[in-house]
């Protein structure tokens, strides 16, 4: 098995920026990784181990959050089973943008409009 401990890491502290819980117990949402990226869903019913499994409607709607989450974060995320994701790919984080050395000048965004 592949390691991927580092986008394991980064998928997991995203999530937990947007207010997922992330750390394994009473929410049930589980984050393992797999042979090929980080795998998120639900555990087996029969393993939750805080009460009741959440009903299919609720599980739909957080597997759609964490997914579009994910990919708004720049991860490429497929489904993988029912309510389950798998995240194949790291941020394709936007280059931040340079900071000019002194002297140079910053180029404008948009040139200046007349209205007439």
């Amino acid at each position: 098995m592949v390691d991927h401990r580092e986008l394991f890491e980064d998928v997991t502290a995203d999530l937990a920026r947007a207010g997922f819980d992330t750390d394994r117990g009473p929410s049930g949402l589980r984050i393992d990784q797999g042979p090929r990226g980080v795998l998120i869903g639900w555990p087996p019913s029969d393993g939750a181990a805080a009460g009741p499994p959440p009903a299919e409607g609720i599980r739909t709607a957080v597997t759609g959050a964490v997914a579009a989450v994910l990919r708004e974060s720049g991860y490429l995320v497929v489904t993988a089973g029912p309510d389950e994701l798998l995240v194949t790919a790291g941020p394709a984080r936007v280059a931040v943008r340079e900071v000019p050395e002194a002297g140079e000048k910053e180029q404008a965004g948009v040139p200046e409009q007349w209205w007439g």
